[in-house]
C-alpha cells in the first residue's frame, strides 16, 4: 500500500512539474521581461551602494589628509619646543605626532581596502549593465521570432486551412469555371442541333469534302445554255 501511495505522489508530482513547465514555456518572454526588471532595479541599488561607498572613501581620504596635516603642523611645534629648549613640551608634541601617524595609518589601511572593495564592484556593475544590454536585445529577438511563429500559424489556420477564404474562393472559383463549361456544351449542342435540324451540317460536310452543291447547279445551268445556243 506505501508503495502504490508513493507512486501516486510521485506522479502528482511529475504533474505538476510538467504544468509549471508549460506555464513557463508558454510565458516565457514575459517571464524574461519581468526578470530583466527585476535585474535592472537590483543593478541600480547596486550603483546606489556603490555610490555610498565612493562617498565613504572620498571621506576617508579627507580624514588622511587632516592627520597628515596635522602631523606635520605638530612637527613644527615640536621643532619649535626644541629649539626654545622645552623638551618636555616637544615631548608631548611627539606623543600627539604619533598619534596622527597611527590614525593615518589605520586610515590608509581602511582606504586602500575600501577602494579594492569598490574597484571589484563598478568591474562587476559593468559587467551586469553588459549583460542586461544583451539580454534586452535578446528578449526583442525572442519576442520578434514568436510574433512571427504567431503569424504563420495564423497564415497556415487562416489562410492554408480547408476552412480559410482562400480555400474556399478556389471552390467557388472552381464551380465558376465547371458551370460555364456546363453553359459552353449546352449552347454547341443546341447550335449543332439547329444546323442539323436545317440542313446546314450537310453543307458543311460537303463543303469540307470539296463538293459545292451551289456551284454545281450554277455550271449546269451554264452548260444548258451553251447548248441552246
Amino acid at each position: 500500500m506505501k508503495a502504490v501511495l508513493k507512486k501516486l505522489l510521485t506522479a502528482v508530482r511529475g504533474s505538476v512539474n510538467e504544468v509549471g513547465e508549460a506555464v513557463v514555456d508558454s510565458q516565457g518572454s514575459r517571464i524574461l521581461e519581468q526578470e530583466l526588471r527585476d535585474g535592472e532595479h537590483e543593478l541600480k541599488q547596486a550603483k546606489q551602494e556603490l555610490a555610498a561607498l565612493m562617498a565613504e572613501a572620498a571621506s576617508l581620504s579627507r580624514q588622511i589628509d587632516t592627520e597628515q596635516t596635522s602631523a606635520e603642523r605638530r612637527e613644527e611645534d615640536a621643532r619649535k619646543a626644541l629649539s626654545a629648549g622645552q623638551e618636555a613640551l616637544a615631548r608631548e608634541v611627539a606623543e600627539r605626532i604619533v598619534g596622527h601617524e597611527q590614525r593615518k595609518q589605520e586610515l590608509t589601511k581602511a582606504h586602500s581596502l575600501l577602494r579594492e572593495r569598490i574597484n571589484g564592484l563598478k568591474e562587476r556593475v559593468k559587467q551586469a549593465e553588459k549583460q542586461l544590454g544583451e539580454y534586452r536585445r535578446e528578449l526583442q529577438v525572442v519576442k520578434t521570432n514568436e510574433r512571427v511563429l504567431r503569424t504563420t500559424a495564423q497564415i497556415d489556420t487562416n489562410i492554408n486551412s480547408n476552412q480559410s477564404s482562400l480555400s474556399t474562393a478556389k471552390e467557388t472559383l472552381e464551380r465558376i469555371r465547371e458551370r460555364q463549361a456546363r453553359e459552353e456544351d449546352r449552347q454547341s449542342a443546341r447550335i449543332q442541333l439547329e444546323k442539323e435540324m436545317t440542313g446546314e451540317d450537310l453543307d458543311e460536310k460537303l463543303q469540307a469534302a470539296g463538293i459545292d452543291g451551289g456551284n454545281e447547279a450554277v455550271d449546269n445551268v451554264l452548260a444548258r445554255l451553251k447548248q441552246s445556243q
